[in-house]
């Protein structure tokens, strides 16, 4: 099962997630899970500065409190958001996405979801607000992302990005190291 969330910086902001909202507190400083690790090797490097959400974000956001401070690796910055993967408390891999980057102008998201369900399938998250919009997608080690096909962009090995707005591709299916992995596209995001 997987499950996301969004949070936007100011009251009557309009955003959008696709998937199951729910809330959940994750343990401060919990180490990054082995299952973690397993899929995702960026997950086993020490945490750098760079790794850590911005302060808005950490501090008493839903977001924030989702994903344990000592598991964040941010995978870069491309389009609208800044991105960073993480765990939740219960070991899930989580995509988390930030567009715009001060406390009063900003809109988060985050979607995560159990190892099983990581391996073959990612995790991908839409996020929409006044700052911008994101449609992103977490991929574990050994996917060839560059193989997915037009539509989608490479930022990093475990992050490509795809057009909010554009009509849904088909899935598609490429084998990794891990096996075949299938890419979902979510549904478009209005943008508001």
């Amino acid at each position: 099962m997987r499950k996301s969330l969004i949070l936007a910086a100011a009251a009557g902001v309009a955003a959008t997630t696709i998937g199951l909202s729910l809330l959940a507190t994750a343990q401060a400083d919990t180490a990054t899970s082995k299952g973690a690790a397993e899929h995702m090797s960026l997950m086993s490097e020490r945490q750098t500065p760079a790794d850590h959400l911005p302060e808005f974000i950490s501090s008493g956001t839903e977001v924030g409190e989702l994903v344990a401070p000592a598991t964040t690796r941010r995978l870069g910055s491309s389009g609208a958001g800044t991105y960073w993967s993480g765990t939740d408390a219960n070991g899930e891999l989580c995509l988390i996405t930030v567009i715009g980057d001060t406390e009063a102008d900003f809109v988060a998201g985050a979607s995560c979801a159990p190892p099983s369900d990581f391996t073959k399938k990612g995790v991908g998250l839409q996020v929409a607000g006044p700052p911008g919009a994101s449609e992103a997608y977490l991929l574990p080690d050994g996917v060839p992302a560059s193989r997915l096909g037009d539509g989608y962009t490479v930022v990093s090995p475990n992050l490509v990005l795809s057009d909010p707005a554009a009509e849904p591709n088909a899935p598609r299916s490429v084998t990794g190291t891990s096996g075949t992995f299938t890419l979902s596209d979510l549904a478009p995001t209005p943008v508001r």
